[in-house]
C-alpha cells in the first residue's frame, strides 16, 4: 500500500463515492466472511508499494545479506570507520539514502543502510510496524552496537529506531509521531470498516507479542539518553510537522531543524539534513 494512504493527512469534509463504495463492500465481506474480508484487509494494508524504477546503485556501494529468524535482509555499505545505520520508511527503500551515504563515508563513516522486509530486495511479502522495529534491531545484533555512532532513519522508520536501545543518537528525518492516530485515520477515511481495522491490528499484535501502545515513539523519545535532532519540513503531507514541534519544545535533548519546500521526500538528502547529521556528531560544518 502506498504511503499516501498509510500517513495522509487529509480532512476532507465531503468523502468521494470510493469511499461509500468500500465501506459498503467491507461491511458485506466482513459479515459474510469475517476470514476472507480479513485476509484481504491484510494484503491491502500490509503489501508496501515498491518503486518500478530504483536508483542506479553507486558503484562504490556494497550490496549484501544477513540472515534472521524472520528471513534476509538486503544491506548496502560504503566507507570506513565507526557505523551510521539508515532505516527508511513505509514503501521506502535504502536506495533513498545513496546520496546521504556518500556523503557520511567522506566524512570518516561506515554508512549502513538496509531494505525493511517486504521492502526492496529484503525477504517477505508482508510488512509491519512490529516488523520494522524486529528488521532494525537484527542490523544493529548484526554490527554490534557498541560499534554504532548514530542511528538515521525517515518516516515510519524513526519509530523503529526509538524502539531500539536508548543510548543512541538520533537523526530522524520526517518522524511519524502521532503514529497510531494518524494512521487509523488515514486507513478509516477511505472506507475500511473499523471493526475489520480493529481486527487487523489485534492479529498483528497476538502475532508479535506486542501492544501497539508500547511501540508509539514519544514515550520512547522522552527515555532517549543521547542528543536527538529531528528535521521536518513545514509542508510535509504524510508525517505531520506539527507533532515534530511539539515533541522538540518538550525536551533539551531535542533539537528540531525545520525545512520549508521540500515535503516529505526530498528533505531526505537536503543540506539541513546533512548540517544535523554533522552536528549530532560533533563534526565541523
Amino acid at each position: 500500500m502506498s504511503s499516501k494512504i498509510y500517513f495522509s493527512n487529509k480532512t476532507n469534509a465531503r468523502k468521494p463515492a470510493s469511499y461509500y463504495l468500500i465501506k459498503a463492500v467491507s461491511s458485506a465481506l466482513h459479515t459474510i466472511s469475517p476470514r476472507f474480508a480479513l485476509k484481504q484487509t491484510r494484503k491491502l494494508l500490509l503489501t508496501p508499494a515498491k518503486s518500478k524504477r530504483p536508483p542506479k546503485q553507486p558503484h562504490a556501494i556494497t550490496h549484501s545479506h544477513i540472515s534472521s529468524q524472520i528471513g534476509q535482509l538486503a544491506l548496502y555499505r560504503i566507507g570506513t570507520g565507526p557505523k551510521v545505520i539508515l532505516t527508511h520508511g513505509w514503501s521506502g527503500s535504502a536506495a533513498q539514502f545513496f546520496p546521504l551515504m556518500e556523503k557520511i563515508a567522506q566524512a570518516g563513516f561506515e554508512a549502513v543502510a538496509f531494505d525493511h522486509f517486504a521492502h526492496g530486495n529484503s525477504d517477505e511479502k508482508r510488512a509491519n510496524l512490529p516488523l520494522f522495529i524486529k528488521g532494525l534491531a537484527a542490523v544493529i545484533y548484526e554490527l554490534k552496537p557498541q560499534n554504532i555512532a548514530c542511528l538515521v532513519s525517515h518516516s515510519m522508520g524513526a519509530v523503529a529506531a526509538l524502539n531500539q536501545a536508548k543510548h543512541f543518537k538520533h537523526l530522524l528525518i520526517a518522524p511519524a509521531f502521532n503514529f497510531y492516530n494518524s494512521f487509523e485515520h488515514s486507513i478509516l477515511s477511505t472506507g475500511l470498516t473499523r471493526k475489520l481495522f480493529t481486527n487487523l491490528m489485534s492479529e498483528i499484535e497476538q502475532e508479535h507479542q506486542v501492544r501497539f501502545d508500547d511501540l508509539l515513539p514519544e514515550p520512547h523519545l522522552a527515555q532517549t539518553q543521547d542528543t536527538v535532532h529531528i528535521v521536518h519540513d513545514s509542508q510535509d503531507r504524510f508525517a505531520q510537522y506539527q507533532f515534530s514541534a511539539e515533541q522538540a519544545k518538550l525536551y533539551p535533548h531535542v533539537t528540531l531543524t525545520t525545512t520549508e519546500g521540500l515535503g516529505h521526500g526530498r528533505v531526505i538528502n537536503s543540506d539541513h539534513t546533512w548540517q544535523a547529521f554533522m552536528k549530532l556528531n560533533n563534526l565541523a560544518i
